[in-house]
């Protein structure tokens, strides 16, 4: 009779373990997203884009506790008079951004730069050419944002 319940016990444990969901690290390779098929998305709503295209695509790489995503546009520059609903971590992976705040201050970023906009910061956002980042955002803030 112990080795029933020895083998159950085993069986239940083996089952357990199998049933547990595989978890990898996602590597964050700037070469791969570069050239990774994004899908489009709904243009910006009238006013905020000042000048420029309004054809931009999107692809979310992982959503946990933080969102990555892949955001690529056309050249376009962006008013972002509104404050910035949160926090977002941005890798430049294609052409370059000039963000300039309310109060004037210019900043250039190019490929391979990382910077963090703050939640709160309002400005412009200049992609003067094919622009293509990842980012990356807290889910709650990722979700408001999506409502």
């Amino acid at each position: 009779m112990k080795k029933f319940y020895l083998l159950a016990a085993l069986v239940l444990a083996a089952t357990q373990i199998s049933a547990q969901p595989v978890i990898d690290v996602l590597p964050l390779d700037k070469n791969a997203f570069r050239v990774t098929e994004l899908e489009s998305i709904p243009p910006w709503p009238k006013g905020v884009v000042l000048s420029g295209a309004n054809e931009h695509w999107q692809k979310v790489v992982h959503k946990g506790d933080f969102v990555v995503a892949l955001y690529e546009s056309e050249a376009a520059l962006i008013d972002v008079s509104y404050p910035f609903a949160y926090d977002e971590f941005v890798t430049v992976l294609e052409g370059k951004v000039i963000l300039t705040s309310l109060s004037g201050e210019k900043q250039t970023y190019g490929v391979g730069d990382s910077f963090l906009v703050p939640k709160g910061w309002q400005g412009t956002w200049d992609m003067p050419v094919k622009f293509r980042e990842m980012i990356i955002i807290e889910t709650k803030a990722w979700v408001a944002g999506e409502e």
